[in-house]
């Protein structure tokens, strides 16, 4: 900030050692006025003519800003050469004008280019780059980048007109693409570097069935199933492709085979994560859909009310949950609603949940341990939860934008009172 203000103050100094000096030199005044009237005359016409061409679009903003840098510096000379030709000094004083002249051109010099940065400059943010909105900051770092790939996008084209054979190049290519949103080009891309050691990759067999699906509307065809399939054969543990197949399966009702691939994928999540949590959820759902046993699975990061002083097993939380009218109409009467409440504090998972659709709702809950997710995980063994309702778009357990939701405060689990929960926000 500092220094944006030194330099700012260096070239306003410089503009004053061009302005005030002739101002206060002594000069024939007849001549140099008509002379310097004249060259005046004659820029303001260029000027004039320069705005008017940036105004009818002749030129661009940068071809207009560096054409009047031109006639700005040009004017200088030219004004410069008069009073050399017609140097004959008159007496010591300056004429008062010239005084007024120069106190106006200190006073306002500084005023109109701060004024005129901020039109056509940086602005406030590039002069307090702390006041600029990180959302803004964001998005501009977005463009950058998308420019930048453009760029080495064209290069990268270019490169491989000359040798087709490189494989890691074809892959760069497609995954450029897929930033840029053009996913049929990566999949053309994608389609070139397998035969070149691509297919023996399961992370550019999983990149290139991800490509197919956005260019599909997001549907994991089943093409993009198969290919990710083939990346599961060479890498049984790999987390994204084990991911997709378990979910695409899951939305196709084959629930045994969601079963199977998010229990492998579970199994190599770390422990405790987000995402061993969330898969944790899909599979307890899963599991009671088949009419399983929730999962054994490790005790929970935090710590359960120890089991001398936990309620009984018959403890439950009963209630209410509707949908606002303001979210009516976003929502369709066959949308999956997921009801669950999870602990207060620690793991995000659901302690028990429930399934219904949106054409039952308003629907009177029952959450208790038959409906735990995880043997280690129970109502019971929390003291406080939060109970909450999703509308899923999708059918899919995993929050996703567009779905809608609602939550309760803090329920303390021993007060027994009714929790009525209103689904009024949209998930971003």
């Amino acid at each position: 900030m500092f220094g944006f203000w030194a330099v700012a103050a260096i070239f306003v100094a410089i503009t004053f050692a061009f302005l005030l000096p002739p101002l206060f030199k002594k000069r024939a005044s007849t001549n140099i006025v008509a002379r310097k009237d004249l060259t005046v005359t004659v820029y303001r016409d260029q000027f004039a003519e320069l705005d008017n061409d940036l105004k009818n679009e002749v030129i661009s903003q940068d071809q207009y800003a560096q054409a009047k840098t031109d006639l700005e510096k040009n004017l200088l000379e030219d004004i410069g050469k008069a009073e050399k030709a017609d140097g004959a000094e008159v007496d010591n004083a300056s004429p008062i004008g010239n005084k007024i002249s120069a106190a106006f051109i200190v006073l306002v010099v500084p005023v109109v280019a701060f004024s005129l940065y901020g039109i056509w400059g940086g602005g406030v943010e590039a002069i307090d780059p702390d006041s600029i909105p990180e959302e803004v900051k964001i998005a501009k770092q977005q463009h950058n980048q998308k420019e930048t790939i453009e760029k080495m996008l064209v290069q990268l084209e270019e490169r491989l007109k000359d040798d087709p054979a490189d494989g890691e190049g074809w892959f760069m290519l497609a995954r450029s693409y897929q930033f840029l949103h053009r996913y049929d080009d990566a999949v053309a891309a994608y389609e070139k570097s397998l035969p070149l050691g691509g297919n023996q990759s399961a992370e550019v067999l999983s990149s290139y069935a991800d490509a197919i699906a956005m260019a599909a509307n997001r549907v994991l065809t089943d093409k993009a199933i198969d290919v990710l399939k083939q990346a599961i054969a060479i890498d049984p543990t790999h987390v994204k492709s084990l991911w997709l197949v378990g979910t695409a399966a899951y939305q196709n009702q084959n629930y045994a085979e969601a079963l199977k691939y998010w229990e492998r994928l579970h199994a190599v999540l770390p422990a405790g994560s987000d995402d061993a949590n969330q898969i944790a959820m899909n599979i307890g759902e899963v599991r009671s859909l088949l009419g399983l046993p929730p999962m054994a699975a490790a005790p929970a990061s935090a710590t359960p009310v120890p089991a001398s002083t936990a309620p009984v097993s018959d403890v439950r939380i009963q209630g209410s949950i509707s949908l606002s009218d303001a979210l009516a109409g976003k929502a369709s009467p066959e949308d999956t609603v997921f009801i669950f409440a999870r602990a207060a504090s620690g793991p995000r998972m659901p302690l028990a949940i429930v399934r219904k659709q949106v054409k039952d709702l308003p629907f009177a809950f029952t959450l208790d341990d038959s409906l735990a997710m995880n043997a280690a995980m129970r109502i019971s063994s929390y003291p406080q939860v939060i109970v909450g309702a999703r509308i899923s778009k999708s059918g899919n357990a995993m929050p996703q934008p567009g779905d809608l939701q609602g939550m309760s405060d803090v329920v303390i689990v021993a007060d027994g009172k009714a929790v009525n929960v209103v689904i009024d926000e949209e998930v971003n």
